[in-house]
């Protein structure tokens, strides 16, 4: 008996880390385009055995077959697995909420701040981090996020499984120690065709004075059409709950020209415009902005012909 159990605690251990690697893998991937690589590889290990007439390599495309069925199978488990993990947590989630939602107010913000990156091939990184005012009853809360991607093309499943994001709930008592908070999403599309994707941070009943929020989100090539040059791209936001103040900085990662990058602030904002480096970044900050309302601009760079 003791034996089973340790095989199991051993197997368990192996595993598992294995299983985290492929369903990675296969998020990020897709099924078919990773099972067509290892298909592809062994093809290319059995074809060099042939010509070459080396033994131990068609040894070596044999054991390579039988590991490929094996990882075949350890791949169609972890493509289905997190989808039936996330899908399960967003029936609890959702059903833990349903109740609270006709008594609950929006979550009141004190300060709202958000720093974006964009890189030479328009990769964005988005860092935002919100102080937030006392929910003084023990409904649950959430916050709303909603990120755009302004690109003429559509996004293909594979485009929108690179996004990664993650939230961090920490008290004002101890910033340093925050703890991951789940989230639900949706992808959807605006009036203009546009990509975007809602994210519902679930932050429970306990929300302090003072509590921080922040959300740190890494999209591949969101801003490639503007840093090519060949489109503007909008930067803005709005706010659907009380905000007292707020700040909202892009940085434009090695724009040597300056004179490249234009700049047509929306009716509602002043834009602050600097330099560091060999980085252009932009600046906009507002007090209490009334709901609904954008705040932001276009950007525009114009690569030489």
């Amino acid at each position: 008996m003791e034996t089973t159990t340790e095989l199991r605690k051993t197997l368990s251990r192996r595993l598992l880390p294995l299983l985290s690697d492929l369903e990675d893998l296969v998020y990020r991937h897709g099924y078919l385009r990773v099972v067509a690589g290892a298909v592809a590889m062994l093809g290319t290990i059995g074809l060099l055995g042939q010509v070459l007439g080396l033994a131990w390599l068609r040894t070596i495309f044999a054991t390579a077959a039988a590991l490929l069925f094996l990882t075949a199978a350890l791949i169609s488990f972890s493509a289905t697995r997190r989808l039936r993990d996330r899908l399960t947590q967003t029936e609890q989630l959702l059903h833990s909420y349903l109740p609270d939602l006709p008594k609950t107010d929006p979550v009141g913000i004190r300060r709202w701040k958000q720093e974006t990156s964009i890189e030479e091939n328009g990769d964005a990184w988005i860092r935002r981090e919100m102080t937030m005012a006392e929910a003084k009853d023990r409904h649950l809360r959430y916050l709303t996020f909603t990120t755009i991607c302004y690109s003429q093309n559509k996004l293909t499943n594979r485009d929108k499984r690179k996004v990664t994001y993650d939230f961090v709930h920490a008290t004002a008592s101890a910033p340093g120690s925050g703890v991951r908070v789940p989230t639900t999403s949706r992808w959807s599309e605006t009036e203009r065709g546009h990509s975007s994707l809602t994210i519902y941070v679930h932050l429970g009943r306990a929300v302090e004075e003072g509590d921080v929020v922040t959300a740190e989100w890494h999209w591949p090539k969101h801003s490639a059409e503007l840093m090519k040059g060949i489109r503007p791209e909008a930067f803005d936001t709005s706010f659907t709950t009380t905000v007292a103040e707020f700040a909202f900085q892009v940085k434009f990662r090695n724009l040597e020209d300056d004179t490249a990058l234009k700049v047509k602030p929306l009716p509602t904002t002043q834009v602050e415009r600097s330099r560091d480096g060999q980085d252009a970044i932009l600046r906009i900050s507002g007090t209490s902005p009334r709901r609904g309302d954008r705040f932001g601009f276009v950007a525009d760079v114009r690569r030489p012909a």
